[in-house]
């Protein structure tokens, strides 16, 4: 048995705050989550910006409820059949889950951070941290399956303090719950279930922990993990496995570019991102803090500075962190990393930032103490207020957000015009994005259909083409093209075009599209090529 087996509770805590004090911080808290989630829900409903490629997609799953699907879970799709319930097809239809998400997950943080351990004031900064760094800001307003995948990671968080300071039926069941769907949400949650034995294993050196703890902790990790993998199994089993391919190709653990193991030019790249999606100095908070915390737990003093947090949370928060952090920067190393994918250490990240902000802002006296937070507050309006902004063209950071409501209405006009109609007329592209975003936004909300040749397999491949009750079709690509793909030639008698269309966004320019008018279709839609996921 350690030292510090006696208690959790040795670790010196920060006084408490007044009454008065815990007041305020707690009505900035409420303030600061009400402030942003109505600047989040007249954002969407402006309409500044359409429907993300990802977001159009999922939205098209949601049509076509399965057990999985091919480059995700299920959750996401009964997220926007949720939504489409509510609200309809629409912006805001797709978009509330990701608004219901981002409350969801502040509210938990601050019950955990604010409620139990009492720290409001910590509380407070964590909320400002979060809600000015770009990856929550844009995940509360798109309608991506990270979304989702946070809000369970930070239950879970929460539901393994529980376990490791209390135990209690409820807080299993939780536990277990939260690894359910977070699968269902993104298979990053599977990472979950390592971290939570490797935390249990480093405060169980430290302190008694409650009674039948790991036997229930095995059964809860794997009663959580299977019943989060049945639906994904079932349908990949049906499906010749290809999700699981999925993964293992964009995890460059398979196929060509798994052959070789060390290439050094992704790695910029990514780490770049890292600074990009936190903002630079919010990252920098987020690693001073952790490993600051990590010093400090690794030097076994009864006095360590733990920023005034009990020793099981902090063992927690850095467990959390850098085992995720580190292991995607080393696997970008082997193969493109997307700058999402290390998401998951950031519930914990943006808790060990918000301690190191803290003390910044309260106990170091410097003029500027309060700028960072000031700066994060001006990339906040920046993001939110962008639709005001004299970014136009290309040049605009989301110009590929923009031009895609006045794309499906050309298209309409079109289909109607010179194609006979949507009855005997379909529309289609060679890019799932392309697809999915005529799907939503051609008026009528026909699915699209996606050409295969000489590209990787996506979910529409796994429907059924178009049916010989079609004759004519419409093919739209992105950017100048001089002339259609050759396999998009051999499906119809004739092809008219090229045509330019160009698009606007209220009174911003938008991206430009080649259509194709293509007559007498044959009525044999190719199949995907198997082996290029």
């Amino acid at each position: 048995m350690s030292e510090y087996s006696a208690s959790s509770d040795q670790t010196p805590q920060a006084p408490p705050p007044s009454p008065i004090q815990s007041f305020g911080w707690w009505l900035g808290c409420a303030l600061l989550i009400a402030a942003t989630t109505w600047v989040r829900l007249w954002f969407i409903r402006t309409g500044q910006l359409n429907l993300a490629p990802d977001e159009a997609q999922y939205w098209d799953w949601s049509r076509t409820l399965q057990w999985s699907y091919y480059s995700k879970g299920p959750l996401i799709a009964y997220i926007n059949r949720l939504g489409d319930m509510l609200f309809g097809a629409t912006e805001l239809g797709v978009r509330a889950g990701a608004l219901a998400g981002s409350v969801l997950m502040q509210v938990v943080a601050v019950a955990w951070i604010g409620g139990l351990l009492k720290r409001p004031r910590l509380a407070f900064w964590m909320l400002a941290l979060l809600n000015t760094t770009l990856l929550f800001m844009a995940g509360s307003l798109l309608m991506t399956t990270d979304n989702p995948l946070l809000v369970c990671w930070m239950l879970a968080l929460v539901c393994l303090y529980f376990c490791l300071e209390r135990g209690g039926r409820a807080a299993w069941i939780g536990l277990s719950l939260c690894l359910v769907v977070g699968i269902w949400a993104k298979y990053t949650m599977l990472f979950f279930l390592p971290l939570a034995l490797l935390a249990s294993l480093w405060v169980g050196r430290d302190q008694n922990l409650p009674a039948r703890f790991w036997r229930n902790m095995f059964k809860t990790l794997a009663v959580g993990a299977c019943i989060g993998l049945v639906p994904i199994v079932v349908w990949n089993a049906g499906h010749d496995w290809a999700g699981l391919k999925h993964v293992l190709y964009r995890g460059a653990l398979a196929g060509d570019k798994a052959a070789v193991f060390f290439k050094l030019k992704h790695f910029p790249e990514y780490l770049g991102s890292q600074f990009g999606v936190l903002t630079p100095w919010w990252l920098i908070f987020v690693l001073f803090g952790a490993w600051n915390l990590t010093r400090q737990l690794c030097s076994r003093s009864p006095q360590a500075d733990l920023y005034g947090v009990p020793r099981s949370v902090a063992i927690v928060l850095v467990v959390f962190f850098w085992p995720v952090w580190i292991g995607f920067v080393l696997w970008s190393l082997h193969a493109k990393v997307e700058a999402n994918w290390s998401a998951a250490c950031y519930p914990a990240g943006i808790i060990l930032g918000a301690l190191a902000l803290e003390r910044s802002v309260h106990e170091v006296r410097s003029k500027w103490r309060f700028a960072w937070p000031g700066l994060g507050l001006f990339v906040f309006l920046l993001l939110h207020g962008q639709g005001f902004l004299p970014f136009d063209g290309p040049k605009n950071p989301v110009h590929r957000l923009l031009g895609w409501q006045d794309l499906g209405a050309q298209v309409h006009t079109l289909l109607e015009e010179e194609l006979g109609g949507s009855d005997v007329a379909f529309v289609c592209s060679d890019e799932y994005g392309v697809t999915a975003e005529l799907s939503f936004y051609v008026p009528g909300q026909k699915r699209a259909f996606c050409l295969a040749g000489g590209r990787k397999m996506n979910q529409y491949d796994l429907w059924a083409g178009p049916g010989p009750e079609y004759e004519n079709a419409l093919f739209v690509v992105k950017g100048n093209k001089t002339a259609p793909p050759e396999h998009l030639v051999q499906l119809f008698e004739r092809i008219d075009g090229p045509r330019s269309v160009a698009t606007t966004h209220g009174q911003r320019q938008g991206q430009s599209f080649t259509v194709f008018l293509c007559f007498g279709f044959q009525g044999n839609w190719p199949e995907t090529e198997q082996d290029v996921y």
